[in-house]
């Protein structure tokens, strides 16, 4: 008699816990806490200068890609000139962590970035990029750019 009380209370506790006692891998089924597969946004928003001189041949390598949308979807901020007089003016008054750039004018623009080291790294494109690689770049770039402000608050 006592086994078969002991075996009802049994089933009335685990009757009354079964909601919280999930199996493997039932937890990603609950409302609310599904797995989400999306490409997380950025830690933090950078500041990207986009150097887009017609004959350095960067507007032709990002043709097939809505480089501001793509940007401004991952939560960056972006600003395009045309000119070197532009990108020397605007690098003079404001403050970017990443410039795109093709990669043939990236020596130009580093000479005039100057070598602080809060300064814009410059990524470099080259062929067709498509919205990946760029955001890979880019993420690098900050990172990159992190870091260096990081070892020059240390020192």
């Amino acid at each position: 008699m006592q086994h078969r009380i002991g075996f009802v209370v049994m089933v009335i506790v685990g009757i009354c816990l079964a909601p919280d006692l999930f199996a493997c891998g039932e937890k990603f089924l609950v409302a609310g806490r599904g797995t989400r597969y999306q490409r997380p946004k950025n830690a933090r928003a950078a500041s990207v200068l986009i150097y887009a001189n017609p004959s350095s041949g960067l507007p032709a390598a990002l043709r097939g890609v809505p480089v501001e949308s793509v940007l401004k979807h991952e939560g960056h901020r972006s600003t395009t000139v045309e000119t070197l007089e532009q990108l020397s003016t605007i690098l003079d008054g404001g403050r970017f962590d990443v410039v795109l750039a093709a990669s043939r004018v990236t020596v130009d623009v580093e000479k005039l970035l100057g070598s602080s080291p809060d300064r814009a790294v410059v990524v470099g494109i080259e062929s067709p990029a498509n919205e990946g690689s760029l955001l890979r770049a880019i993420d690098k770039a900050v990172e990159q750019h992190d870091k260096a402000r990081k070892a020059a608050t240390r020192s």
